[in-house]
């Protein structure tokens, strides 16, 4: 295993859990800036509704063991509900990880077989002519 795919495995993220933290985390710092850090707690609401879904995309969709799900969706989840632009870099590049790993991962698949189907005679058992 390469220094790369070990690293995309470890600290990648799936694209939608990454590039979606990173949009939603941008989207509440903008709200967060025109109040004035008012709206800091729905900030920190949304970051921990959030976590859950950002578990279960991990676990189901990018094979990550539970532990791993459950820590990368709480750190993506936390990080998001910090009410500054700064921990936004996170998601994005355990985004950017995750896509490089899943592109990689469509590389190194065995190429397709292509098949042709014959239709054959009806077949003979005990001397007599079965029809499919």
């Amino acid at each position: 295993m390469d220094a790369l795919k070990k690293l995309s495995k470890s600290f990648g993220l799936h694209p939608l859990v990454g590039f979606g933290m990173f949009a939603v985390d941008m989207m509440l710092f903008g709200a967060e800036t025109l109040t004035f850090e008012l709206s800091w707690p729905i900030s920190v609401a949304v970051g921990a509704a959030l976590t859950i879904p950002s578990i279960l995309i991990q676990r189901h969709s990018f094979k990550d063991n539970w532990g791993a799900a459950i820590g990368k969706g709480m750190l993506v989840g936390v990080l998001t509900g910090i009410p500054t632009p700064l921990p936004a870099i996170v998601p994005l590049l355990g985004g950017t990880l995750g896509t490089m790993q899943m592109l990689k991962g469509k590389e190194d698949a065995p190429p397709m077989i292509e098949a042709e189907v014959v239709e054959d005679e009806p077949l003979a058992i005990d001397g007599k002519v079965r029809e499919e």
